[in-house]
């Protein structure tokens, strides 16, 4: 693998999700290998002081207030990209929910509809702006983060499940639908990693060892970083990965290796 294969110099990318745990550290991934990065998300304030630090080191990155439930907010984003940029040429889906530890009996309509409207309409209004944004740009990598809650799940995740489950195959198809445009379309299976979202489903388990897992890096399965998820990332938008498409990358520190 050459580096011009994995660098990603000249490349501009939209992170959504990407004021906290694995869509900041892939914007900030992203930026260190020489992309242009518009990181997407709705704190205005965090997201302003994250451009700011980024910029200070000397980094191509830009923040955009935007919630991926507000097709407008989502279409603005695009154009702001391609205008600051000059082009798009990659796209990550990260922005997410997860409701833990219910049944699907004791889920409310405004529960489970926030938690579809975000993880699955979300990643559905970014494509839908964006594809064309990749198209006129002669072609890229769209990354749209699932979980293995996807392929094996667990108690109390029958939304989170349904909508991570539902990207899997909505990035499929799409890979088939824009092969055409030289649109390569992945969805990235990440296990437990090292985040606020699962900080809290460890506390609602009872910590993570209740679940069997555990951040030594000798063990399987473990609980990852976001930068390790990262920089998986990265590979699918380089052009090293340009034999992949259509399909749902595994980086799970071995969890399903378990659970399968």
């Amino acid at each position: 693998m050459s580096t011009h294969e994995t660098s990603l110099q000249g490349k501009a990318a939209l992170v959504t999700g990407a004021l906290t745990g694995i869509g900041r550290a892939t914007s900030v991934s992203l930026a260190e290998m020489g992309a242009m990065v518009l990181a997407t998300g709705r704190d205005h304030e965090t997201g302003a002081e994250f451009e700011r630090d980024q910029i200070a080191l000397g980094r191509k990155l830009r923040f955009f207030e935007m919630d991926v439930t507000n097709s407008d907010q989502v279409a603005q984003a695009i154009g702001v990209a391609e205008e600051g940029f000059g082009r798009l040429d990659a796209i990550v889906n990260n922005a997410a929910i997860c409701i833990t530890g219910k049944r699907l009996e004791d889920l409310s309509d405004a529960e489970w509809n926030a938690t579809l409207d975000i993880n699955l309409g979300g990643v559905f209004r970014v494509c839908r702006a964006g594809l064309p944004a990749l198209r006129r740009a002669g072609g890229g990598s769209l990354v749209n983060i699932a979980s293995v809650h996807a392929v094996a799940t667990a108690k109390g995740h029958a939304d989170y499940a349904a909508s991570k489950g539902a990207v899997l195959a909505l990035s499929r198809q799409l890979a088939l639908d824009y092969a055409v445009d030289r649109i390569r379309v992945n969805a990235l299976i990440v296990g437990s990693v090292d985040t606020r979202m699962s900080r809290v489903a460890f506390e609602i388990a009872g910590g993570p060892e209740a679940l069997g897992l555990s951040f030594d890096l000798g063990a399987v399965p473990r609980i990852g970083r976001p930068e390790e998820v990262a920089a998986v990332v990265a590979f699918l938008i380089s052009d090293a990965s340009s034999y992949i498409t259509g399909s749902g990358l595994v980086a799970d520190g071995g969890m399903l290796a378990r659970l399968l």
